[in-house]
């Protein structure tokens, strides 16, 4: 981490903003101030700043307004009508500046399952995006995922975990190729799952039918995140816990939530925060294109998804029920929410505000190596940062000191 500037030595470039209810490790500094110095947080307090704090550009006053660290993603397809998972360079960067401009600050790139040569592809391009800053690395969703527990996910391009298909795709990312998604019940799991370790991936388990002891020998072997806890997983029951259970149970795994109002009832986000804690549970969106737009088709990867409100199911013409004219619906295919969207309704659901800052922030900056540049409002870090009112609705953005939204005068 750089070492923190002198408080006492306000820098000539130096920006202060006072008023705010202050989100930071130690606690909520209300009322707290931050002041910055280029792209990084110089100082934090609470009170009125020292005097000698003061810069020469006038304090923006918050006026009680929530402060929180920059939000990270772990888990996002793509957001604003654009995907990571489909379509250009260009295409990436617009779902990237979308959810940048909803406060998170630091994401990673999500693709999901997809003929290898294709993934190959993509995560070429997607490295290039990283190299660039634009993206914090990739998650590859696939293709090591069972077919019971597909979800949204093309059942025709899944495969058997395989140790040269890794490295491959480990080799097209070119080391930005931060996390892996896989089912550790499936044939050469967890060879993979060693060799991904060894080469400073994250494995995290989902999309698994996996039992209690098979989870515990993916762990065993190096597994340790669990993406979007309960979903896309056997059902956590009492004599068999499966892989929801026993992620939950084991302290070196960190745990995704996506705390949306569909993916998971309240009481199970709330249940899920009380056993993980706010050092092992993640909030993520997995988001898809749909983020931030109307209802309508888009797709996810080859999938074809119907948005109605405001919930993505796989399009699914040929579901009919035998002599009827209904239809079933597909399974959920992603979210349309943002990181924003869900502090909020994690908030409202009940979880404490410090607690939610760290599970969507600092956490997750924590498991992808960032805890010495981003996820806190911590003298030395980058100046990420988002203000919120007092229902949570995101106000401003701040992202390496540039605002990139807010009122004016931000």
């Amino acid at each position: 981490m750089p070492a923190a500037p002198d408080p006492g030595r306000p820098p000539r470039d130096g920006r202060l903003l006072t008023g705010g209810r202050v989100v930071t490790p130690q606690g909520v500094l209300s009322p707290g101030w931050i002041r910055m110095a280029g792209n990084l947080i110089d100082a934090v307090g609470t009170g009125d700043p020292p005097g000698r704090l003061a810069p020469e550009r006038p304090a923006v006053d918050l006026r009680g307004q929530w402060v929180l660290p920059g939000l990270v993603d772990m888990h996002v397809h793509g957001g604003g009508g654009a995907s990571f998972t489909e379509g250009t360079e260009d295409d990436a960067r617009k779902a990237a500046e979308f959810h940048r401009a909803q406060g998170t600050t630091s994401m990673l790139a999500s693709l999901v399952t997809a003929p290898l040569a294709e993934l190959e592809a993509r995560a070429g391009m997607l490295a290039g995006l990283a190299d660039e800053g634009v993206i914090a690395g990739l998650h590859l969703e696939g293709p090591f995922l069972s077919p019971a527990r597909r979800g949204a996910q093309d059942r025709r391009h899944m495969i058997a975990p395989d140790v040269a298909v890794f490295e491959r795709l480990h080799a097209a990312a070119r080391g930005h190729l931060r996390v892996m998604t896989l089912a550790p019940e499936l044939p050469g799991a967890l060879a993979v799952i060693r060799a991904a370790t060894r080469a400073g991936v994250i494995v995290a388990v989902g999309h698994t039918d996996a039992t209690a002891d098979v989870t515990m020998a993916a762990i065993d072997a190096g597994a340790t995140h669990a993406t979007h806890l309960f979903n896309g997983m056997r059902p956590l029951h009492h004599r068999e816990p499966g892989a929801a259970g026993t992620l939950l149970d084991r302290d070196e795994v960190t745990c995704e939530v996506i705390a949306d109002g569909v993916h998971l009832h309240d009481i199970v986000v709330r249940l899920a925060a009380r056993a993980a804690g706010p050092g092992r549970l993640v909030l993520v969106s997995d988001a898809m294109a749909a983020a931030g737009m109307p209802d309508g088709r888009y797709q996810l990867g080859s999938m074809r998804v119907t948005v109605a409100g405001g919930v993505a199911r796989l399009h699914e013409d040929s579901a009919a029920l035998a002599g009827s004219t209904a239809t079933l619906p597909g399974a959920i295919a992603g979210s349309t929410a943002t990181l924003a969207n869900v502090v909020r309704h994690a908030v409202a659901a009940g979880l404490p505000v410090s607690d939610v800052a760290a599970a969507a922030s600092t956490t997750p900056a924590r498991v992808l190596g960032l805890a010495g540049r981003t996820g806190a409002l911590s003298p030395g870090l980058a100046a990420d940062l988002v203000v919120c009112d007092d229902d949570f609705r995101l106000r401003a953005v701040m992202r390496q000191g540039q605002w990139l939204a807010g009122p004016a005068g931000y």
